[in-house]
């Protein structure tokens, strides 16, 4: 038709409008803010029919209207009147509960076609109380938001009823987002709730402070959704950290540590949650003092958290007297490292952080006074009482007790063998230590390790120089002394020394008999000599067997001093004997079993090279005297040496100096004592000494 008017043609073909009506359905099922939505609503429906703008308007619980998002096209300068206006046009098509269309004023415009207002309620199903005894047409129909559209002006009818109808369409998808997202919240509220039961049964399983805070910050921050949760408690004037999420041990000389401690205090002090970055409901940090907002920004700046929030908590609120100022006793302190929303927006952490305080504050408070001595032992032992009223228990409790009390009887009254364990060295009964005779150097060794040797037998010959050197000056003296003699018998004979004698000059007689005197002396240094050179040969004091190891090495060309220990010879066929090695502080109990029996006292031994066999032995000799080391006072005591003779036939692995292990039997003494002297002996030691 040649005079139909431009603008009854449609906006859009009818497969852009199903993407379109597709769109904000998929829009509507996915997790998206209000706003954010209503903006895509109007940029389909603007899109759809050819609209200039459009606004939408969010419905708050009093019946007032919020202004949600507002979209106009900049070619377009259009009056739209003022919001008061705008508000009461809205509110009374939501009284009607259908949508109009209606005139608008543009005044003027830089297009020529007047506008109209196209207005659309979006309803909001709420469900009766009980829904059961009314029918569905009894629920209560009440509006979620309401959107207008400015369309251009157009006389036809059938088309206003398309934008209608469109309208009407996308008023049903957005009741279906807000019933979307009421089913969301409902679930989110359920799983919170879920969670904050079970934050409060692992609050209340702990029975002490700190367990209880460290349930508080890890399962908090699970239930929060944060990053890092911090619990901080008042003792007496100062606070302190005691437990961080992800932390099984606090160090509090750590620097985040006195910074999350001064950040507490700072927010108890203000006494209001506080958050960063700021801007909301809360107090944020341009409407803190000075001091506090430094704090907490210093914190900020060293953790590199990127949202924060702090909430004080009083343990107990005195419902009488609400202007006093409240003692808090808790801060609870959440950061996220990630931006949880943009600059201005409220952190999401900082109205759930006070409910968290609210919800965990009594049992902490409840912990924090069980740890007051001395009621959580008290409190412990209320339990275990009670628990004894349950038929089970007692029973239970009544056979642990029996079961205690027989095993004291039994440690009191049955008796038992108490031995004395020592270590201890194998020996044989005959066995001589070879000592140097005579300080001089090793010439000659016949002697070596495990060597058979007779009584006699020369082990170690010894080279002494200046003995060798006194033998042959005595030697030549005597035949110095000799010739002597020999040549005055000579001269005895002749007559004219006889004649032409001296008076200067002995009488022949008396020096020879000078000379005689010197003789005897000489030959009995000589003799002493000799037998000085015969000891530098050692021989064997008894007939055994050589047990000193590596001789040659130990003893070749080696000079030795007078005295010296050189060799060790063992007669094996002598017989064996145990020498232990008793502590001083059980020797007492030897030395007692001693007095106690009129017979040796019995003893049984192990080799360390014969682990399946015991032999038996008894005690010959205690030794008398303790060594005493000076250079190791502060060290244990000294040994007491006890000799044990060995009974019947040796072990064939015997060899001498091999160690062993000795339990010497000192009669019978009850079980516990036993088991439990050497405990009762230190108590008694702490107690009376």
């Amino acid at each position: 038709m040649a005079d139909a008017n431009p603008t009854d043609a449609p906006a859009a073909s009818w497969l852009q409008l199903e993407h379109s009506i597709e769109r904000l359905h998929a829009a509507a099922r996915s997790p998206m803010g209000v706003r954010e939505f209503y903006r895509r609503l109007l940029a389909e429906a603007i899109a759809a029919t050819g609209a200039v703008g459009g606004a939408a308007w969010l419905v708050e619980g009093d019946g007032h209207l919020q202004l949600a998002c507002q979209s106009l096209d900049a070619d377009v300068e259009a009056e739209l009147g003022s919001a008061a206006t705008r508000r009461d046009a809205l509110l009374g098509v939501l009284q009607r509960g259908e949508a109009e269309i209606c005139a608008l004023d543009t005044g003027r415009a830089t297009k020529s076609a007047a506008f109209e207002g196209l207005v659309c309620p979006v309803a909001a199903l709420a469900v009766a109380e009980d829904e059961s005894d009314k029918p569905p047409a009894a629920a209560d129909q009440r509006h979620a938001a309401v959107f207008e559209l400015w369309l251009p002006t157009c006389g036809s009818a059938l088309v206003k009823q398309g934008w209608l109808e469109l309208a009407a369409t996308i008023a049903d998808v957005a009741s279906d987002f807000h019933a979307l997202d009421e089913l969301r919240r409902l679930r989110e509220g359920a799983a919170l709730h879920r969670e904050a039961i079970g934050l409060l049964k692992r609050v209340q399983t702990p029975r002490d402070l700190v367990g209880a805070a460290h349930e508080v910050a890890n399962e908090g921050r699970r239930v929060l959704g944060c990053d890092r949760m911090c619990v901080v408690i008042r003792r007496g004037n100062r606070w302190r950290l005691l437990a961080a999420s992800g932390a099984a041990r606090i160090e509090r000389r750590s620097e985040f540590a006195r910074r999350i401690e001064r950040v507490a205090q700072g927010v108890a002090q203000w006494g209001e949650p506080v958050q960063y970055p700021p801007g909301s409901e809360l107090i944020d940090l341009n409407e803190l003092p000075p001091t506090l907002a430094r704090v907490v920004e210093e914190h900020v700046d060293y953790s590199h958290a990127r949202e924060l929030a702090a909430a004080p908590t009083a343990f107990e609120r005195e419902a009488s007297n609400q202007r006093r100022r409240v003692r808090f006793d808790l801060v609870l302190v959440a950061e996220n490292f990630e931006a949880g929303g943009s600059r201005g927006q409220a952190p999401r952490l900082a109205l759930p952080l006070v409910e968290l305080g609210e919800l965990c504050g009594p049992a902490l408070g409840r912990a924090a006074a069980l740890d007051r001595f001395p009621l959580r032992a008290l409190l412990r032992w209320s339990d275990r009482l009670a628990a004894l009223r349950q038929p089970a228990r007692l029973l239970r409790a009544v056979a642990i007790a029996g079961a205690i009390a027989a095993a004291v009887a039994a440690l009191v009254y049955v008796p038992a063998d108490f031995d004395v364990e020592a270590p201890a060295t194998l020996r044989t009964v005959v066995e001589r230590d070879v000592f140097a005779t005579a300080t001089g150097s090793v010439a000659e060794l016949h002697a070596e390790h495990g060597q058979l040797v007779a009584k006699g037998d020369v082990l170690v010959v010894l080279s002494d120089p200046e003995l060798a050197l006194k033998l042959q000056q005595v030697r030549g003296e005597i035949d110095a002394a000799r010739k002597r003699l020999d040549a005055l018998a000579v001269t005895r004979t002749e007559r004219t020394l006889r004649e032409n004698g001296r008076e200067d000059r002995l009488p022949l007689s008396a020096e020879q008999r000078q000379l005689e005197e010197q003789l005897a002396s000489l030959n009995i240094q000589r003799e002493l000599l000799q037998s000085r050179r015969e000891a530098l040969s050692i021989r064997s004091p008894i007939d055994g067997q050589v047990l000193t190891r590596d001789v040659a090495t130990l003893l070749e060309s080696r000079p030795v001093e007078r005295g010296e220990v050189l060799l060790t010879v063992a007669d094996a066929s002598s017989g064996w004997q145990i020498i232990a090695d008793v502590p001083q502080r059980h020797i007492g109990h030897v030395l007692e079993a001693q007095r106690d029996t009129s017979e040796a006292v019995e003893a049984s031994y192990r080799l360390v090279g014969d682990v399946e066999a015991t032999f038996p032995g008894r005690v010959v000799d205690v030794s008398a005297a303790a060594p005493l080391e000076a250079e190791g006072l502060e060290d244990e005591a000294p040994p007491v040496e006890v000799r044990i003779a060995v009974e019947g036939a040796p072990p064939a692995a015997a060899r001498p100096g091999m160690s062993a292990t000795v339990r010497i039997h000192c009669g019978e003494r009850a079980l516990g004592y036993v088991w439990l002297h050497d405990v009762a002996a230190t108590i008694y030691r702490w107690v009376t000494f």
